[in-house]
């Protein structure tokens, strides 16, 4: 366990002295997510399964934009450090988290439309003060206990706003979006812990590029 903590200190590290000297957007996203059984392969289809205890987190996660293609593809790159309370509404006390990532982002125009998505998945870690309390049921009924450090995986939907005439940009703020994020712990099929398992977290967010 202590091996994995350094590991992801390294991995936060990393970022942030990666990105120091290099040129590029920013960005601060918002988020609010409420916990879900969903599971991440029909969360994309917009399939939400509300869990029993119906916990909460809310997050804020800084960006770098470093590159972007990757291998001459089309993908935005981001290196990216977010925090997150977790309210866990009276089942345990509250918690604290960490993740750090990279995230592709790929601009989507829509068919017979002028109008584009901005699709993003993220991969990296994941670190808790306390494990969420439908983390924890979902290991057990598996008869085994997750772990503080998972792998973390972030899947968004972004909406520009400018392209609708409601942000005209100006000042430090370039562009602002509002999107659909899924927040996921997991495992990795027992890489992290002694069996696969996991949770995620589905809601709503807003972020600013400058």
């Amino acid at each position: 366990m202590v091996c994995r903590f350094f590991i992801a200190t390294a991995l936060i590290a990393g970022l942030l002295g990666s990105t120091a000297h290099a040129e590029g957007e920013q960005s601060l996203r918002v988020h609010w997510n409420k916990s879900s059984e969903t599971d991440l392969a029909t969360v994309v289809i917009g399939d939400y399964d509300a869990s029993p205890e119906s916990n909460y987190l809310i997050g804020a996660v800084y960006g770098y934009q470093y590159s972007d293609t990757l291998f001459t593809l089309p993908l935005e790159m981001t290196a990216n450090l977010g925090v997150q309370y977790l309210d866990e509404r009276g089942y345990q006390d509250d918690a604290y988290g960490v993740t750090a990532y990279i995230k592709a982002h790929y601009r989507w125009k829509l068919p017979w439309t002028d109008k584009q998505v901005r699709l993003g998945l993220g991969e990296g870690l994941s670190y808790v003060t306390r494990i969420p309390m439908s983390e924890v049921r979902d290991f057990a009924k598996k008869g085994a206990e997750s772990e503080k450090l998972m792998n973390y995986v972030e899947w968004s939907i972004d909406l520009p706003l400018r392209q609708f005439g409601l942000f005209q940009g100006g000042g430090a703020i370039e562009e602002a979006s509002l999107g659909f994020l899924v927040w996921h712990r997991s495992s990795v099929f027992g890489l992290f812990s002694e069996t696969g398992g996991g949770v995620n977290f589905m809601g709503f967010s807003f972020e600013a590029q400058f």
